[in-house]
Parts: C-alpha cells; structure tokens; sequence
C-alpha cells in the first residue's frame, strides 16, 4: 500500500515537473524568438525614433574633426547591435524557425537599399523598382519556404526510417535469441 502511494506521489512530482520544464522551455522559445524580430527591427530605429525627435543632431567626434549625426549614430550602433542579438538567438538554438524570415526581408530590403544608393546614386525607390522587389522578395520566401518543407519532408521520412529499422532489428534480435534458446 506505502509503495502504491509513494509510486503515485512520484508520478505526480515528474508529471509536474515536465510541465514546469515545458513551460520554461516554451518561454525560452518567445523570448529568444523576440531577440530575432528586435534584431530585423534595429535598423529601422533611427527611422522610428526619427518620428518622435530631431536626429540631425550634430555629435562631437573626440578622435577627430569629422562629426557624426544622431540618426547615422543610432544606426550604427544598431546594426552591430542586430548581429549581436542575431548571433545569441542562433547559439541558442531555440528561437521559432518563422522569426527568421523577418531577418530575411529585413537585410533584404536594406541590401537593395544600399544597391541603389551606391550604383546608382538615388536614395529613392521608384515604383517599378518596389514592384521588383516585391516580387523578388516572394519568390525568394516562397523558395526559402518550399525548401524549408522539403526539408522538413525528408527528415519525417528518415525519423520513421530510423524508427523502422530499430523495430526490425529488435525483432531480428528477438528470433535470434529464440533459435539460439533452441
């Protein structure tokens, strides 16, 4: 009867345990998947605090004569701020796979940005160049997804081969253990 209670007990405390541990590992997941969307949000906020306040605000450069203003100061700053962020997520290994795709168009539009403005010395974006943009942007996310699925497709198929293999040779093990019994 005391083993009963006690295998009961022992139940309860490993059932209670295991969703403590979900829950830490879930909060985990949103926690370091937000690090991933603040890092593609980074290097818009010298665009977003632009809204709220002067940026043009001339900084005193110590090692030099040049001077830097505050919009390109706070963009810097967060761009290396954005890999740092980036780079601790990836360690981390937990962050939702979809929180990615963010980064994605984040650096995306930014490369093209920066395309345009060092080729072809504009830093506006005319309609047909947005339309291209858009379109090579779902192109490239609907790829990154297809192969994404693909991916995901074949590593189902190897898990349940794996796991097929193992019932097989646990049953080979089993029919040579009785011949050999024999």
């Amino acid at each position: 009867m005391e083993q009963e209670i006690m295998d009961k007990h022992s139940k309860q405390s490993t059932q209670q345990n295991q969703t403590a541990q979900s829950k830490v590992k879930i909060f985990i997941n949103i926690i370091v998947s937000t690090l991933v969307l603040i890092s593609a949000i980074l290097p818009f906020l010298n665009n977003i605090i632009g809204y709220f306040t002067d940026v043009n605000i001339q900084l005193d450069n110590n090692a030099g004569e040049r001077r830097l203003d505050l919009d390109s100061s706070i963009y810097f700053l967060s761009i290396g701020l954005g890999y740092v962020l980036l780079s601790i997520a990836g360690i981390l290994e937990c962050a939702h796979k979809k929180t990615y795709y963010v980064v994605l168009i984040s650096s995306y539009f930014h490369l093209i940005t920066y395309v345009k403005f060092i080729f072809f010395n504009k830093n506006e974006i005319s309609a047909i160049a947005d339309i291209a943009i858009i379109i090579i942007l779902i192109v490239i996310i609907f790829l990154i997804y297809w192969l994404n699925n693909y991916y995901n497709s074949i590593k189902k198929i190897d898990e349940f081969n794996n796991t097929t293999l193992n019932r097989f040779s646990i049953l080979l093990n089993k029919h040579n253990k009785i011949k050999e019994d024999e």
